[in-house]
Formats: C-alpha cells, sequence, structure tokens
C-alpha cells in the first residue's frame, strides 16, 4: 500500500486550531514548536536567541490556565484526519515512564517502579497505517497519571477503584467514539492489556483487537484448573514465516521488566502458528458482569529455539477472522506493529530529550509533553521512511520549501522523488554516512536542526528582498 496517509503540514499547523483562551498564547505555543522542531534535543536554554524568548517558553509551559489536553488536541484532530484518509488503521497502547532527576523533589510529580526516582507516566494509543512501512499517523489519545506511592500488593490495586489498569479500557472507548468519524481501529496492546475488564469492553463495542495474552485462564466446558496454555500447547501448526525481532538491552531496567522481557540478540526467527476458538470463563477478581467471552486465540512460537536465547512464544486474542493460514500471519503482521510505539518513546526520550527538561512542575512538563509529542512523531516518520522502500511524496515529510533547500545545499539534477529520498537528505544534514546503516535519533534531530536554520535564514532573505527597492534587487540578483 501506497503510505500517502502521513502527508505533513508544517509543525506549526498542528497547533493552529489549540484554544488556549488566548490568540497569544496560541502564537507563542506555535513559536515554541518551531524552536523546539528546529533543534528537539537540546535544551529550552539553547534553543532560543534571547532571554525574553525563554522566559517565554517557560511563562507559557507552566501557566495554570494553558492546559496539557488544549495543546495536543489540534495534533489528536489532525491524527483523525489522516485516520479517515487511511479509512483503517492499527492503535497502538502502551504506558510509558517518564523519570526525572535532581535532589529536590518537582512539584506534583509521583513515584515510578524506581522508588527512589521521580516522575510521571503517559499512556499513549499510536495510529499507525497497517502496511509494510507501518506509516505513523499520530497520537490519538493521551493520558498522564501519577503515583502518589507505590503499592506492592496486586491484588489491592487491581480492586482500587481509581485502578490504573482502568487506563487501557478508556483509550479504547475514546478511540471507538473518535472513529465514528469515519475510520476503523484494530486496537494492538501488549501482555499488560491482558485484562478480562478490557477483553469484555472491546466485546461490547465490538471493536477489532489484537492483544497479547499473558494470563493461564479458566475455559468454558472445563472444571477447576486453568486450561487455556494446556489448550493451546496441543496445537499443530497450521502455517509458518520467518520473521526479524530487534535486540533488546539489559540497560537500567527495572527487575521486573528484565524479567518480564529478558535481552536478546536481533536475528531472524522461524515461527510456527496455529489457532483457534476459546470462551474465557470470567475470574474472581473481574469487575464485568459478563459470565465469559468468546475470542480466538492464535499460538506464534519459535519451534527450534536457540540455545542461550529466549525463544518466541505469543499468545494473542483477537476479534479478526483465523480461518486461513494467510489470516492467521495477518494478525502476526498487526501484533508485529506494536514495536512503533516503542521507537515513538525513543524518539521522545532520546530525540527530544524530553526527560532532561529543566522544568519544576508535573503541569509545565504535561505542557511540555503535549508539545514534543507532534514533533516526536514526525520524527518517527522520518525514521520509517529512511527504513523502508516507501514511495510515499516527498511532501509526507517537508514542504516545498524545505525540499527545495534540500535541493540547493546538495546540488541536486533531479527533484527529490520521494519522502524516503527527502529523510535521508536529512539524515545526511546531520552526518550520517549510508556506509553506517540507518540514522539514529540524534543525526535526525542534527538534521532537522540544520534544515531549520537554512529556512530561517531563507526567510530572512526574502523578507530582506521585498524590502529593498528595485534597483537594489538588481544588484543583488546581478551579485548572486
Amino acid at each position: 500500500m501506497r503510505s500517502k496517509h502521513a502527508k505533513l503540514p508544517a509543525i506549526e499547523t498542528e497547533f493552529s486550531d489549540a484554544d488556549l483562551g488566548d490568540v497569544r498564547r496560541t502564537r507563542r505555543l506555535q513559536q515554541v514548536a518551531q524552536s523546539a522542531e528546529a533543534a528537539p534535543e537540546i535544551g529550552f536554554p539553547r534553543m532560543v536567541a534571547s532571554d525574553a524568548e525563554l522566559e517565554g517558553i517557560y511563562r507559557l509551559l507552566s501557566n495554570e490556565e494553558v492546559s496539557p489536553d488544549e495543546v495536543i488536541a489540534p495534533h489528536i484532530e489532525a491524527t483523525l484526519e489522516r485516520a479517515r484518509e487511511a479509512r483503517t488503521c492499527i492503535v497502538i497502547h502502551d504506558t510509558t515512564e517518564f523519570s526525572f532527576g535532581g535532589e529536590s523533589r518537582r512539584e506534583g510529580l509521583g513515584v515510578l517502579t524506581s522508588k527512589d526516582k521521580q516522575g510521571f507516566l503517559a499512556h499513549v494509543s499510536l495510529a499507525v497505517v497497517p502496511d509494510e512501512a507501518r506509516t505513523p499517523l499520530g497520537v490519538c489519545a493521551l493520558t498522564r497519571f501519577r503515583r502518589q506511592q507505590f503499592v506492592e500488593n496486586k491484588k489491592r490495586r487491581q480492586r482500587a477503584p481509581d485502578r490504573e489498569s482502568l487506563r487501557w479500557e478508556r483509550h479504547v472507548e475514546l478511540v471507538e467514539a473518535r472513529c465514528a468519524k469515519g475510520f476503523s481501529a484494530i486496537h494492538v496492546a501488549d501482555r499488560e492489556a491482558d485484562i478480562f475488564d478490557v477483553l469484555r469492553r472491546l466485546d461490547d463495542l465490538d471493536a477489532r483487537f489484537v492483544i497479547r495474552g499473558h494470563h493461564n485462564r479458566l475455559l468454558a466446558g472445563f472444571e477447576g484448573e486453568f486450561q487455556l496454555f494446556e489448550q493451546i500447547a496441543k496445537l499443530v501448526p497450521i502455517a509458518s514465516k520467518t520473521i526479524e525481532i530487534s535486540v533488546r538491552h539489559e540497560g537500567d531496567r527495572p527487575a521486573t521488566q528484565r524479567r518480564k522481557h529478558p535481552a536478546r540478540k536481533a536475528r531472524e526467527v522461524q515461527i510456527s502458528v496455529a489457532s483457534c476458538p476459546v470462551t474465557l470463563k470470567r475470574p474472581v477478581d473481574a469487575h464485568a458482569s459478563q459470565k465469559s467471552i468468546d475470542v480466538n486465540v492464535v499460538r506464534v512460537w519459535e519451534a527450534a529455539p536457540i540455545a542461550g536465547e529466549p525463544p518466541i512464544e505469543w499468545l494473542l486474542y483477537t476479534s479478526e477472522r483465523v480461518d486461513t493460514p494467510e489470516q492467521m500471519l495477518r494478525v502476526v503482521d498487526i501484533y508485529r506493529c506494536r514495536w512503533v510505539v516503542e521507537e515513538f518513546f525513543k524518539a521522545l526520550k532520546t530525540g527530544c530529550a524530553f526527560e532532561t527538561r529543566q522544568l519544576e512542575s508535573f503541569h509545565a512538563l504535561s505542557n511540555a509533553l503535549s508539545m514534543f509529542i507532534p514533533i516526536a512523531w514526525k520524527m518517527l516518520l522520518a525514521r520509517s521512511l529512511t527504513r523502508t522502500s516507501n514511495n510515499a511524496p516527498p511532501t509526507s515529510l517537508l514542504s516545498p520549501t524545505q525540499l527545495q533547500l534540500l535541493a540547493i545545499r546538495f546540488e541536486l539534477q533531479q527533484p527529490i522523488a520521494t519522502g524516503t529520498e527527502a529523510a535521508l537528505l536529512v539524515a545526511k544534514l546531520g552526518g550520517h554516512l549510508r556506509r553506517n546503516g540507518p540514522p539514529g535519533w540524534q543525526t535526525l534531530a542534527r538534521g532537522f536542526e540544520s534544515l531549520m536554520l537554512m529556512q530561517v535564514g531563507w526567510r530572512a532573505a526574502l523578507r530582506s528582498l521585498s524590502a529593498a527597492t528595485p534597483a537594489e534587487r538588481c544588484e543583488r540578483r546581478d551579485q548572486s
């Protein structure tokens, strides 16, 4: 499928319809977004030309009358418009932690999994085109939340009326309501969303989904013991496929995350696939009233695992049809799109250096997050284009002026033909060499910074030329 659905306007237009209660605030937001896009990885003090501009950024982000939901609302609406053009999209739901250093406590931040750190969590629903390029369309729902204390007892967390797990249901409901505007969504989530109440809500809404399973569950037709894992282990392979899995580093992840997702090498894996329908019984701790859910299950496993590497073993719940090998493999491909949201979080944390922001309150950081999300999406789109043979037009990434500046800078003899070519030229501006493999986040950030500086100079030259007399214009043309 040709990825025509990610046509990208100038970043300030992603905020053009923001209703911040004052037109001057909206104008300031657009200016700050332009500065942040020009150099997303550097701090605010280096991002601006004067102390007055820096003070304007801090004043805007800390203003209690400026809401994070209002800041991101235009981007969400623009994402929905791109989803309408795509007609069907995958919506990936996931949660990430934002951790902030410093000895002093910042106002309103909570505790994280590592209890000595402060920060907050963000639950994101990212829309992606279901094509080979997995073209990102933007964020269509965002929730921020804090933990005042970390509750070790899992059962206590599950019973709490304001339990964190409600975020999965609420985002499904939000996205489904927004789907009514003209597109179909396939909800995708990892093992943390394997909650009976979430599956029940998806079923209630007649929503499409692929959710990775985690728990051994009670099945209808069996008495007493959990039977799900035992039943799917008996399935005979119906299809097979070779897929690539990415590297997973040990890093400084919490111990619980290291146990759930152990480190691994990047490699090709031959997977076996099988499926069957099941009826899940309502567990004792569920909040749902209905007693059971009918769902299709797809088992994906590595029949001949490599010694020393964690084997692939996925259990996927889905609403999609799985009557044929092709349909089963399609469900696998839909789930594999989930890794795009991990790259999006890297764009925020590495490309935009969000966790280094020296803002002193949860409110200011929330406003900054809403501002950086469209910038991170744009970087993710550029990175996606550098990694695929994508036939999207170059205007899917850059404006006509930016394309013209690249053509002049690199003395191109032919027009830039595709978004992929445009993305690689941006990376080249940032110092990327093709022999070194795909560009990283910081290289792309430097490339966008250089391009924006070129565009600022171009605009300044045009303003100067328009203010010149006819004689001065002729003289400048002769000199050039």
